[in-house]
């Protein structure tokens, strides 16, 4: 795997798997930012599960081209939905922001996996 899929591996990881943490506890945290784009309770921890998931996709990844750029491309479609799930529920610029930069980091991983 090329470098530049290697730290986007590592910065993906580093925003994914605490949160997923989060989630999967239902820490109160994770709870009030899924209340707030009107997310149902019960799907907190499939979203971390999710989260889980595309953590261990990047893992294994880096040995495997194929998993990687299938988990870049679930992760684009995480993040896009995430985007989307925020502006239904008109949320400011300051709450989108950052579901919209990790769709630019994941589709950038996305882009380096492919060109390996």
């Amino acid at each position: 795997m090329n470098q530049v899929a290697n730290a986007l591996t590592l910065l993906l990881l580093v925003v994914l798997a605490p949160t997923a943490i989060l989630d999967v506890m239902r820490h109160p945290r994770a709870l009030a930012e899924t209340t707030r784009l009107a997310i149902p309770e019960e799907k907190v921890p499939v979203i971390g599960g999710v989260k889980i998931l595309a953590s261990i996709g990047l893992l294994i990844g880096t040995d495997y081209v194929r998993l990687a750029e299938l988990t870049g491309a679930c992760l684009v479609m995480y993040f896009a939905i995430a985007v989307l799930t925020h502006i239904r529920v008109r949320d400011g610029a300051r709450h989108t922001a950052p579901a919209f930069v990790m769709l630019v980091v994941s589709g950038l991983y996305l882009l380096a996996t492919v060109a390996r």
